[in-house]
């Protein structure tokens, strides 16, 4: 069995259903002026669906009181990085780390403003530059387009930064931050 994934970017989406089943006609027409190999494989399609991609918007916190999102709940994502379930992993490493720290009920808080801090930068990061990738794929990315040299570009570094990330690092940063917030708040007591 062979897979094949082709994207047809829209502004909107106005169907209830996030997959919804696409006639071979109307994936023709999305494809019309493509070359040959790409009609060919479009006619060897034996399945053809629809599915609705979407970027969370930017949140303002993860967090409030002693609720706290991660994973796709707080940072959901295109799948164009690849990095989405990659990211709640980490999520879920510095948040168990920092509510280990946490000596009591009251300390939580502290816990999940540290982790707010230190996470919702990087992963809402993801959200735009995997949409980003996404247009980079189907040469719709401003300024890049079907300009091949640009996109190898792009290309040969967007990844780094997911990659490269030093989560030991991140980790001591916010238990810095959870420190400095918990004697902040016990000090206000």
């Amino acid at each position: 069995m062979h897979l094949v994934v082709a994207f047809n970017s829209q502004d909107t989406w106005t169907r209830d259903q996030w997959v919804v089943p696409y006639g071979k006609e109307d994936m023709f027409a999305d494809f019309e002026g493509w070359g040959e190999h790409v009609k060919k494989i479009l006619s060897l399609m034996k399945k053809s669906d629809v599915w609705a991609l979407f970027n969370h918007p930017p949140a303002d916190t993860f967090f409030k009181g002693r609720i706290c999102l991660l994973g796709d709940a707080a940072h959901a994502s295109t799948p164009h990085q690849g990095a989405g379930a990659g990211m709640a992993v980490e999520d879920a490493y510095i948040l168990a780390n920092l509510v280990a720290e946490a000596n009591d009920a009251n300390d939580v808080p502290a816990a999940f403003a540290a982790y707010d801090a230190v996470r919702r930068p990087r992963t809402l990061k993801l959200v735009t530059t995997s949409k980003e990738g996404g247009q980079l794929y189907d040469y719709e990315l401003p300024g890049v387009e079907d300009d091949l040299d640009k996109v190898k570009e792009k290309l040969s570094t967007r990844m780094d930064w997911i990659w490269n990330e030093n989560l030991e690092e991140e980790l001591a940063h916010a238990k810095e931050i959870y420190r400095e917030r918990k004697s902040r708040e016990r000090q206000r007591l």
